[in-house]
C-alpha cells in the first residue's frame, strides 16, 4: 500500500470514529471502528466495525449504511479532499471469531 494511501486509510478511520461519536443516534452510540479497506482507485472504501453490546450488530449495520451520505458529507466538509469515497459498513466477524477463540484459550 502507499503512503498516501495508507495516510488517507488512518484518517478516513479516524474521522469516521469522530462523527460516529458526536452522533445522536443511539444505535451508533455503541458502534467501534475496527478497520477500513480503501480500494486502490481510493473511490471506495468498507469500514469494519464491532459493538460493545452483542445482538445489536444488523441495527447498527442498517443505521451506518442508511447514514454513508450524511458521513460522507461531514467528511468531505472536514477534510480537505477532492473525492470522499463511498463507504460500504460492514461487521466484522473475524474480531468476534478472534474473541470467541481468545476466550476458549
Amino acid at each position: 500500500m502507499s503512503i498516501r494511501r495508507e495516510k488517507l486509510t488512518k484518517l478516513l478511520k479516524e474521522e469516521i470514529a469522530e462523527i460516529l461519536r458526536e452522533a445522536h443516534d443511539p444505535r451508533l452510540a455503541m458502534v467501534v471502528i475496527t478497520r477500513l479497506d480503501l480500494s486502490k482507485d481510493g473511490k471506495h472504501a468498507k469500514v469494519y466495525f464491532t459493538t460493545i453490546p452483542e445482538g445489536v450488530e444488523k441495527d447498527a449495520e442498517k443505521a451506518l449504511n442508511a447514514a454513508e451520505g450524511y458521513i460522507r458529507s461531514l467528511l468531505l466538509r472536514r477534510l480537505s479532499l477532492k473525492f470522499v469515497p463511498h463507504l460500504t459498513f460492514k461487521f466484522d466477524v473475524e474480531l468476534k471469531q478472534l474473541e470467541k477463540l481468545w476466550e476458549k484459550l
